[in-house]
């Protein structure tokens, strides 16, 4: 996917009382904001204003858009399970790349010792199951792939869709300024209070870890591992960083379905 990394973001937010403390020591420059990315359906990012950045060769902020408003089918990979056709459908609240109203449903049990555990999700009438994840998607292309949670799983969450604009600046936060925060945040409450940082994997480097930033546990540090794991999970299309669907049942397509764009 061709998404300028630049542009979808999600605010972050960061302890008052660190942000000052680091701002003593270095100067600090406002981000550039301005974001006006109405939704349209006759010529999607034609009435969108960029932030005033820069835009690379042969891309654009109005191009991006047009990406992240596409709505996906059977043909282009949509499923067999999915939440949402077009990344803007889960965020577009008031505008393409915003929060959102809608929610995703997490589920899980935990087991003797108390720890969490995936639940295993039956389909297709029991002869088939989807596990190894908490999600569990609202929409199938076919009834024999739609999910439905078992009684064993009495651990249920909603989980609201972020908000992406302003991602890029979030994506370009050195690790080191990140510990950083975290560990002022400790010394300044004496324990109480403080960020917990933790390394993931870089899918679209292998081998290589970086801080987590997206997601509700952090669990991506890049933008492009994070849009890889959404296409997947979100709308079930599968791409170079995420090449294989949840299930085979109702499936149309080959994987990876978008190797050539994420």
């Amino acid at each position: 996917m061709v998404i300028t990394v630049k542009y979808w973001l999600v605010v972050l937010t960061l302890c008052g009382v660190s942000v000052a403390a680091l701002a003593a020591s270095q100067a600090l420059t406002e981000a550039p904001a301005g974001f006006d990315t109405p939704t349209l359906v006759v010529n999607p990012g034609s009435q969108s204003v960029s932030n005033g950045i820069a835009e690379p060769v042969g891309d654009s902020f109005a191009l991006d858009q047009q990406i992240y408003e596409l709505s996906h089918d059977v043909n282009s990979g949509l499923g067999p399970v999915f939440n949402a056709r077009a990344c803007s459908d889960c965020h577009q609240n008031p505008v393409s790349g915003g929060a959102s109203q809608f929610t995703e449903l997490r589920v899980g049990h935990t087991d003797a010792n108390g720890n969490f555990v995936n639940p295993i999700i039956p389909i297709d009438d029991g002869a088939s199951s989807i596990s190894g994840r908490s999600l569990v998607n609202d929409r199938a292309v076919v009834p024999e792939a739609q999910e439905h949670v078992p009684d064993t799983e009495n651990i249920r969450a909603l989980r609201a869709a972020l908000n992406t604009l302003g991602d890029g600046f979030v994506e370009a936060i050195d690790d080191n300024t990140l510990l950083a925060i975290a560990d002022q945040q400790a010394r300044t409450t004496h324990g109480k209070i403080h960020g917990e940082a933790i390394e993931v994997p870089v899918l679209e480097a292998p081998g290589q870890n970086r801080i987590g930033r997206f997601g509700w546990k952090d669990q991506h540090s890049s933008l492009l591992s994070f849009i890889g794991d959404a296409y997947l999970n979100e709308m079930g299309v599968t791409n170079r960083l995420r090449p294989k669907d949840e299930t085979t049942i109702g499936k149309v397509t080959a994987d990876p379905r978008m190797c050539q764009t994420i």
